[in-house]
């Protein structure tokens, strides 16, 4: 950046340094003011003098550029209100890749300055504080010329070039495997479990260095991340790049060109280390060839049913049905088949992707299990596994509980349901379930009642509501039966009230809360207006 052409001032006398009008507005300098001052002028343009002499052809040219572009320009001294010498220094990251207004002067910010007030020190002190600061000022003209978001990739480039961070994306699938292995269910069923405890207490050592950051720091870096933070360190020549969303903070060494992270390793040990863990861990599972064959058969059973699946979606579909809904707590399907057991527990296991090779630390970790003793079953159904005992045996169910759903069906139709003092029949049922249906989505428990009770208000009218079928069905039960009418039905399980998300009710208007809050909304449990 450079400051707008109209706000720096130049005097003679002081042909090493630039002033600046301090504030909004104040945007013009006459003189600087008293003897005093003079005389800390004198001083400071005396050392600005000798620091440009030491300085190379080159340097000069940065300095020049970084501040005032195609201008020359000294050392900038800030000018109060009062045209007095304001007695601390800008830091020099205050001019850094940003843009001041020509028409609204420099505002006070002070953390834009440096904290030391410098019109006390004395003359020694002066020079070497001096010393300090100029070196801040080069420093930032040397990075200038690239802009931020430039430096914030380029660092990135070199946060994945570290050795560390190299080592983990080399191998991120054995780290990750390490880690889930380490929690796997199936360590409790594998024969030395000595040496499986010996392996998991190492891990907390190996691991540590890949641990130090988060995988998505690691897979990530700086990338696609808004929280970034740039801070320069002139007097060090360095820059730190913080994320805190990721947790990640590195400091990079502009003569070096390289990064270096809070917490270094030994990353050579790392590596060894980690390729010793593997290997030990497959060799572990080398020498449990019985659970490894259990674990095939599986997988066997895994895609048999991967062919069979339209077929056990359909079963699915029904025995939801049977197992959502209970007339008048009813239990229904009462003998499962230990086969359809089986299935459901087979679908729920995760199983390794079948490219990777059996018995490696990666096919290991994705097996899944929500209970290991499954393990135990995977042989008692074998009679099943060609395509035609299976499809035959898949029939057979779904036959079976599209019978249970018919006797369902059957007691819906011809049992009258009774709740409170008042007797339902299967085509009152009907209106009542179609009614809530039709209006889930637009009316309040009020309006279900009004619609109920046979009220015509100027509301419904317009709405039309007064023509549906279930308009006036319990006229003759006074208004809070019905409500309770409304409850004994989510008893029932033919109704449940649709949940509110509290959060969406946080961005509501006041005045819209409380009917939000009290609306009677409905669902009717699925597949129960199918059985009319």
């Amino acid at each position: 950046m450079t400051l707008p052409e109209n706000l720096p001032v130049d005097f003679t006398a002081y042909n090493h340094l630039t002033f600046l009008p301090l504030g909004r507005k104040n945007k013009s300098i006459r003189s600087v003011g008293s003897k005093h001052t003079k005389g800390l002028l004198g001083r400071l343009n005396d050392y600005f003098e000798r620091a440009m002499d030491e300085l190379s052809q080159e340097d000069i040219s940065l300095f020049q550029t970084f501040l005032y572009g195609s201008h020359r320009g000294g050392f900038p001294v800030a000018i109060d209100k009062n045209e007095d010498v304001y007695p601390h220094f800008w830091i020099p990251t205050s001019f850094l890749w940003k843009e001041y207004n020509k028409n609204r002067g420099i505002p006070i910010h002070h953390d834009e300055f440096y904290s030391q007030d410098f019109t006390v020190l004395t003359k020694n002190e002066l020079e070497n504080y001096l010393g300090s600061i100029m070196k801040d000022y080069m420093f930032c003209a040397r990075i200038h010329d690239s802009s931020k978001e430039e430096w914030i990739q380029h660092i990135n480039k070199c946060f994945f070039k570290h050795p560390l961070i190299s080592l983990y994306r080399r191998n991120a699938d054995v780290i990750e495997a390490i880690e889930q292995s380490k929690k796997s269910p199936l360590l409790f069923i594998m024969k030395n479990p000595e040496q499986i405890a010996f392996w998991r207490n190492r891990i907390e050592i190996i691991m540590r260095p890949f641990r130090s950051l988060s995988s998505n720091a690691f897979e990530r870096g700086f990338s696609d991340t808004e929280d970034t933070v740039l801070t320069v360190h002139g007097e060090n020549e360095i820059i730190r790049l913080t994320s805190e969303n990721r947790g990640l903070a590195v400091t990079y060494d502009v003569t070096n060109d390289a990064i270096s992270l809070d917490d270094e390793y030994n990353v050579v040990l790392a590596a060894k280390r980690l390729a010793t863990t593997q290997r030990q861990f497959e060799e572990i599972i080398d020498e449990n060839e019985e659970v490894i064959q259990k674990l095939l058969v599986f997988f066997k059973w895994k895609s048999l049913l991967k062919h069979h699946e339209v077929h056990i979606k359909e079963i699915q579909g029904k025995l939801c049905s049977l197992t959502t809904y209970q007339l008048n707590q009813r239990q229904v399907l009462q003998e499962n088949d230990p086969f359809l057991s089986f299935i459901q527990n087979v679908l729920q296991v995760k199983t390794p992707n079948a490219n990777l090779k059996v018995g490696s630390i990666q096919w290991f970790s994705q097996w899944d299990f929500p209970d290991v003793t499954m393990l135990q079953e995977t042989n008692k159904f074998t009679c099943y596994m060609g395509p035609n005992e299976i499809e035959t045996k898949l029939t057979e169910i779904s036959a079976k509980i599209e019978n249970e759903l018919h006797k369902q069906r059957q007691d819906l139709l011809s049992t009258p349901l009774k709740i409170g003092q008042t007797t339902f029949d299967s085509n009152q049922m009907l209106q009542l379930l179609t009614l809530i249906d039709a209006l889930k989505n637009t009316e309040t428990q009020q309006s279900y009642v009004q619609i109920l009770e046979g009220v015509s208000t100027n509301s419904i009218r317009q709405k039309e509501l007064d023509k549906i079928p279930a308009f006036g069905l319990l006229n003759s039960v006074k208004r809070k039966r019905i409500v309770t009418y409304l409850q004994e039905l989510q008893n029932c399980q033919l109704l449940k009230k649709r949940k509110k998300d509290s959060a969406s009710l946080q961005k509501e208007k006041p005045s819209d809360v409380y009917l939000k809050k009290n609306r009677g909304e409905y669902e009717i449990v699925s597949h129960v207006i199918l059985l009319f």
